[in-house]
């Protein structure tokens, strides 16, 4: 395995450890600091998430410049974690003196702090933006498609870290979610005979046609399914092209 790829394995190994592991909120922040620099050869990394009031708070830093610089974001309502978090996508600049008449304050404070170059990356949850990776350099740095997805993938293990809870009642509800999906297949099943029955038609079309139904009423496939096996829902509504 080459050099590069045998990184981001071990890296991501001990984050995804951590996470079906015992952890705590800053014990993952921490990891998630490490892959930058790590894997993105980042000189720094900050956190923003939004809190209760509306506001964008400061969760993790991995200096007291990253801290300042984020704190300035959240103060001022400027710079590309607001903007972040604001338009729900990756925001880039390879250069911050390129940045100036955009960002004035935020452009400022980074370069007098040594950065050159940030790049944030959206944090979601239940597809919100719910807060801000940010990575700096201390050179001007342009990221690749490789670099923006790998930023992607240790924002939302960092939203995954964050949002787990962390008792052992989550064994129990695994379990629980687990035997609710192994109902759910059953049901999906039995739907998708029956609509294979009614139509006359083989079950991989049957499930195709339920599948694309689900996502027609954008309903869930399991009412969809429940609907069928209940009688609320005929096999014919799945094709309205069939007579």
């Amino acid at each position: 395995m080459p050099r590069a790829q045998e990184q981001i394995a071990v890296t991501l190994s001990e984050l995804t450890a951590r996470l079906v592991g015992r952890h705590d909120a800053d014990s993952v922040l921490r990891l998630v600091t490490a892959a930058c620099g790590t894997l993105l050869s980042a000189s720094a990394t900050g956190v923003l998430l939004a809190d209760p009031r509306g506001g964008l708070s400061v969760v993790s830093a991995s200096d007291e410049r990253a801290r300042f610089l984020e704190l300035l974001q959240s103060q001022v309502d400027e710079g590309p974690c607001v903007d972040c978090v604001r338009d729900d996508a990756t925001v880039g600049c390879p250069d911050l003196e390129d940045g100036r008449g955009r960002w004035p304050a935020f452009t400022r404070a980074a370069l007098d702090a040594g950065f050159r170059a940030v790049h944030a990356v959206p944090m979601r949850l239940a597809g919100d933006a719910v807060g801000g990776l940010n990575v700096f350099y201390a050179a001007v740095t342009p990221w690749q498609d490789g670099q923006r997805r790998l930023g992607q993938v240790l924002a939302d293990l960092a939203v995954l870290g964050l949002s787990q809870d962390d008792d052992p009642a989550r064994s129990h509800r695994l379990a629980e979610r687990t035997l609710t999906t192994l109902n759910d297949r059953v049901m999906l099943a039995h739907a998708i005979g029956m609509v294979a029955g009614g139509l006359d038609i083989g079950t991989d079309e049957a499930r195709r046609l339920i599948f694309d139904h689900a996502t027609r009423t954008r309903k869930p496939v399991r009412d969809v399914a429940r609907g069928l096996t209940g009688g609320n829902l005929e096999a014919t509504a799945l094709d309205p092209g069939r007579p």
